[in-house]
């Protein structure tokens, strides 16, 4: 009985864990060259006016109602990986409309609000000394 309650916790565990909103995010590597893994990523909305070189593209998407931040903090934390001291991001995002859903259990019906399912890319950027090869 125990192992049977044992298992059970385990399955209900793992079901939960699938229901978090997750965003992959994709990389499309522009430079050949490897950086060393960087602590802190900046994020950028603007291309910034000191020289730097592309490393990779970046694209990154979660369910409806996924805080942007989250989206955004995905692309830094891959963007770091990757040794990129920045990331010009782009806002890509798209609101789902509100819905009305019937509730089976009250029997009535609800209204959804309009969420947002944010969609993010951006360019993983390092920095170079002026005077050496700049962007693209």
């Amino acid at each position: 009985m125990k192992a049977i309650t044992v298992g059970a916790l385990v399955l209900g565990t793992l079901g939960l864990t699938g229901c978090a909103a997750s965003s992959q995010v994709t990389v499309h590597p522009v430079s050949t060259h490897h950086y060393a893994p960087t602590s802190v990523v900046q994020a950028l909305t603007t291309d910034p006016a000191r020289p730097y070189v592309v490393i990779a593209n970046l694209h990154a998407s979660a369910p409806a109602g996924t805080p942007s931040a989250q989206v955004i903090a995905s692309i830094e934390k891959r963007a770091a990986t990757l040794g990129a001291d920045a990331v010009i991001l782009h806002n890509h995002s798209r609101s789902a409309p509100p819905q009305v859903q019937f509730n089976s259990s009250g029997g009535n019906y609800q209204n959804v609000p309009a969420t947002v399912i944010p969609d993010y890319s951006g360019e993983a950027i390092h920095w170079v000394a002026k005077g050496t090869a700049a962007v693209q």
